[in-house]
């Protein structure tokens, strides 16, 4: 019976009564969430950014390109090979905004797809045509955003960072080109020695 008096008193003198939780474990939680999601979305933003090993033309036709609300697909043309180039008709990658064409080497038995395209800002893009993941080789313009036609993964057309699909690390590789004189000049060994990156 004393013990228990005893307790009563110390609770009435506030020398055992619960004060809240520890304010140390509090913090700690919280710091932990916050460098959990800090780790998150910077990693989510390295995902997002495509592998390069060559830096693209900065070739522009002069005006820029509205897509909105419009879905355009790939137009097939044709290519010549001379010395060294492979070479595309700029008017008709102007006039389809986005064209697809097939190098082909008979000696080393290959074929390997291109692709060509206007961004919103009026730039010429030239990429090997392939969402290599999937192994997919077409493409269409949605908006201002390059989809591919198999896998459905989207990236923005101007820098062809990923946005969204199973294949945003890899979008079509950009390649070097140079216009002259109404023609896109693809340098063959580039195309010919085209290897996947993954």
């Amino acid at each position: 019976m004393k013990n228990r008096d005893e307790l009563k008193e110390k609770l009435m003198n506030d020398e055992v009564r619960y004060r809240g939780p520890n304010k140390i474990i509090i913090f700690m939680f919280v710091f932990i969430a916050i460098v959990g999601i800090g780790a998150f979305v910077i990693n989510a933003k390295k995902d997002s950014v495509p592998i390069k090993r060559y830096s693209g033309g900065n070739y522009n036709i002069g005006k820029s390109m509205n897509y909105k609300g419009k879905e355009i697909n790939m137009t097939d043309i044709s290519n010549n090979v001379e010395n060294g180039k492979v070479i595309l008709d700029l008017s008709q990658v102007i006039k389809h905004r986005i064209v697809y064409t097939e190098y082909q080497n008979k000696k080393l038995k290959k074929t390997v797809p291109l692709a060509v395209f206007i961004t919103p800002s009026g730039r010429i893009v030239v990429v090997i045509s392939m969402c290599e993941p999937c192994r997919s080789q077409r493409f269409r313009i949605r908006d201002n955003i390059l989809v591919c036609e198999t896998c459905g993964t989207r990236w923005f057309l101007n820098d062809l960072r990923g946005i969204s699909g199973g294949c945003v690390n890899y979008p079509p590789e950009e390649i070097p080109y140079k216009v002259d004189n109404g023609k896109v000049y693809i340098d063959e060994n580039i195309v010919k020695n085209w290897t996947l990156r993954i």
